[in-house]
């Protein structure tokens, strides 16, 4: 510590630590590279650059992308790089970190795009063509990539939803076919399907059957007050009749029963 501060104070020397390198400039101009250990300079004529040429690790942030069939994926990657020719590292690029950051986001955006949601899961082959696409970048700007891969690539919540829906449907369409082929009719499958939905739904199964009782036992109540009230209201509409009834039923051949009174 005490060797920087004197360096920086007198400008006479630099000092590279294991894991540096250094690139002498000469009157603005790249000369060589130099490795760890204490380096000589002339004042006001030479600097030193120094950077990390160990194996370095690049956390990229998450990315929001659309697939070629139109569902949308969240991808997380990480990339591990090393300096190999610091020169370029340097002169070729602004800012390595920034610049390598860009065109490794450049390249998963493309691969990814071209992927559906079949071959998205191939992670392997991504990983290979998205090294591949940056064979250039290694070349122009003096760095290896040691290892690229996914930390996470995980459909959104609304692609989550579809997937789901989609393969409820393949279930429904599989049991629909096998109560068929079992020589249910059609009316019985479509309604057997339908109502297991709710037997092979995975969240809160005991739950569900329990709502299913609850709403069934309303059900037969309600049914039952309706009987009940259309009995009662039958009966009083039948004592109402009987009651608006004549008293006496009388015949016309009957001369006891309201004949002729002066008879």
């Amino acid at each position: 510590m005490s060797l920087d501060i004197f360096g920086a104070v007198t400008g006479l020397f630099v000092i590279v630590y294991d894991g540096q390198h250094a690139l002498r400039f000469t009157l603005g101009r790249a000369r060589s590279v130099v490795g760890p250990g204490i380096h000589f300079k002339v004042p006001l004529l030479q600097t030193f650059k120094v950077e990390e040429t160990k194996h370095t690790t690049l956390d990229l942030e998450p990315q929001v992308i659309q697939l070629s069939d139109n569902l949308v994926y969240e991808v997380d990657c990480k990339v591990v790089y090393q300096i190999v020719n610091l020169r370029k590292a340097l002169i070729e690029v602004d800012d390595l970190v920034t610049g390598l950051q860009n065109r490794v986001v450049i390249a998963v955006q493309q691969i990814v795009s071209r992927k559906d949601r079949k071959t998205v899961t191939d992670v392997e082959a991504m990983c290979a063509e998205i090294r591949e696409e940056l064979r250039s970048v290694e070349d122009q700007w003096g760095v290896r990539i040691l290892q690229f891969g996914f930390s996470n690539i995980a459909p959104s919540p609304t692609t989550l939803e579809i997937t789901q829906l989609e393969l409820l449907a393949h279930e429904k369409q599989s049991l629909f076919d096998e109560l068929r082929e079992g020589g249910m009719s059609e009316e019985a499958a479509v309604a057997l399907v339908s109502g297991a939905v709710v037997a092979v739904h995975p969240d809160e199964p005991m739950r569900s059957a329990r709502r299913a009782k609850v709403e069934d036992a309303a059900v037969m109540g309600i049914l039952s007050e309706e009987l009940e009230e259309q009995h009662t209201a039958h009966g009083i509409e039948k004592q109402k009749k009987e009651e608006d009834e004549p008293a006496d039923n009388f015949d016309e051949d009957d001369p006891q029963a309201g004949g002729d009174p002066r008879l």
